[in-house]
């Protein structure tokens, strides 16, 4: 499993941003790994019946989303931006919970990385990864980043819900984490003369003592799903809706870079840089938590169920699918993922993938979740 993954997060040096000292103390939400998932969002669309008496799940869910060229791509190779920005997601999550009737306790650790940037910034990227898209012109570039490591806490309460159609459920959700790391930031210039000049402000816990870097956040989120009629079904899903990490130390680093070498690595760093100057700062933050929406649609039959999803989470996400004997089956739009899903006894697994070769997908999606009945 960690070979992958590290492949994934060197995807996230794949991905333009690992320019990236990027970054800024502006008002960025903080980048959070999810708490309801598409495994989620789709059992409870689909099962008629809820989950009932004490059980206890572990879970496992990665994704890797981008459009600047293939997560798993090795050779040297020409830019492939699809849009006018490039961007890179990226976020593991290990979860266990432990269900009791209509409460919920989950304990999770998981990280998210948020990587952003115009054109300019991916073809910075590009130069620094594989020397191949050289800027021959001035070129101006814009890129952010944005990433978390959390240990998070959530207690959840379900409770019946009566519409004009039948009984519905609400689920309310509070979580506390607890930061590990937290980094944001933005880098602003000029590629120019075959030089790049510019601008970094980063705010990031790398380099302190892990003591000092640890702080503590709430959040809180709501999910609730309505019968329409017999057949139709509608569901909500809101995270984060209020919530903040009170960040008591930081490090801000605000900084003139000059460079005719761009080095990108793993942690999302400039790499030997031949000038940097600029000022150290210790400060604490109040940080936001970036909020994720979900709406869903079902149209249950006998034996079937067709989905249909839209998800707002710094852009827009849409899938449509059903279910199978066992599993079900998603197409995302806009980016083509296939996701699908099948399941045996207490085992299930979710796979996704945008392009049938994993060499060439620029988006990727793996979960598995084994759940086991625990009787009194």
């Amino acid at each position: 499993m960690k070979r992958p993954i590290r492949k994934l997060r060197a995807g996230s040096s794949l991905v333009l941003f690992s320019l990236a000292l990027l970054a800024s103390a502006n008002a960025q939400p903080l980048e959070l790994p999810p708490i309801w998932n598409e495994v989620q969002c789709v059992r409870q669309m689909s099962m008629p019946v809820p989950d009932a008496g004490r059980r206890l799940e572990t879970d496992f869910h990665l994704l890797a989303h981008t459009n600047v060229r293939p997560l798993l791509k090795k050779e040297k190779m020409a830019g492939e931006l699809s849009g006018g920005r490039g961007y890179y997601r990226f976020a593991t999550l290990q979860e266990i919970h432990l269900s009791m009737g209509s409460w919920r306790l989950r304990y999770a650790f998981g990280v998210a990385d948020r990587y952003d940037g115009d054109s300019g910034a991916v073809q910075l990227y590009l130069y620094g990864v594989d020397a191949v898209a050289i800027p021959t012109e001035d070129v101006a570039v814009q890129a952010f980043l944005n990433r978390s490591a959390v240990n998070r806490w959530t207690i959840e309460h379900e409770a019946p819900v009566r519409s004009g159609a039948g009984m519905g459920k609400l689920v309310v959700a509070g979580s506390l984490y607890l930061s590990r790391r937290v980094q944001q930031g933005r880098l602003e210039g000029m590629w120019q003369n075959a030089q790049f000049n510019g601008n970094m402000v980063l705010d990031s816990t790398r380099g302190l003592d892990p003591a000092e870097a640890r702080s503590v956040g709430a959040g809180i989120h709501l999910a609730l799903s309505l019968p329409l009629s017999e057949q139709w079904h509608v569901g909500f899903w809101g995270e984060n809706l209020l919530g903040r990490i009170w960040q008591r130390k930081i490090r801000r680093i605000t900084a003139q870079v000059q460079a005719n070498t761009i080095v990108p690595d793993a942690d999302g760093f400039l790499h030997a840089a031949p000038l940097l100057s600029g000022r150290i700062d210790d400060l604490s933050r109040d940080l936001s938590l970036r909020r994720r929406y979900t709406i869903g649609l079902a149209y249950r039959r006998t034996g079937e169920t067709w989905l249909a999803f839209a998800s707002c989470d710094g852009g827009w996400r849409f899938a449509v699918g059903r279910t199978l004997p066992g599993g079900w089956l998603l197409w995302n739009l806009p980016d083509g993922e296939v996701q699908v899903a099948w399941g045996k006894e207490q085992w299930q697994v979710l796979v996704g993938l945008a392009h049938p070769d994993p060499s060439r997908t620029k988006h990727a999606t793996f979960s598995v979740r084994w759940c086991v009945p625990l009787h009194r």
